[in-house]
């Protein structure tokens, strides 16, 4: 049955997340994406992402402010994550502002790529301020 719904996926969020399902969301050390899901298929992503997951790269996928958020939520209780790339993502400050939320309370994430979004001074500032008290 997971084989069935991994064959039905009709995008690369739904695919990974159907794949998730068939491991029973056991360890996953890596993802990564390089196909565009855009903000509506990025919930589907996150919600599906182990709580064991190391490095999430998802360059060029094109989340938005909306996903920006979403990974935030995940960030904000993931106790592996050390590696996340968001280049490219169309992230703006209200994205980055949800980021520098979760980096307040994360302390696993070591890396974050943020280059190529259109991140402004308000979202540059919090997540500088973020990075102050992490």
């Amino acid at each position: 049955a997971a084989l069935a719904a991994v064959v039905k996926a009709e995008n690369g969020a739904a695919l990974v997340a159907a794949g998730f399902e068939a491991l029973g969301r056991s360890a996953l050390p890596r993802l990564s994406l390089t196909s565009a899901i855009g903000e509506v298929h990025a919930h589907t992503l996150v919600r599906s992402l182990p709580s064991s997951v190391v490095e999430v790269l998802l360059p060029g996928v094109e989340i938005g402010d909306e996903g920006a958020m979403l990974v935030g939520t995940f960030l904000s209780s993931s106790k592996a994550l050390n590696i996340l790339n968001l280049n490219s993502n169309l992230i703006g400050d209200k994205g980055a502002l949800g980021l520098a939320k979760a980096l307040e309370v994360n302390g696993s994430l070591t890396t974050l790529r943020l280059e190529d979004n259109k991140i402004g001074d308000k979202g540059a500032l919090g997540l500088g301020k973020a990075l102050e008290v992490n």
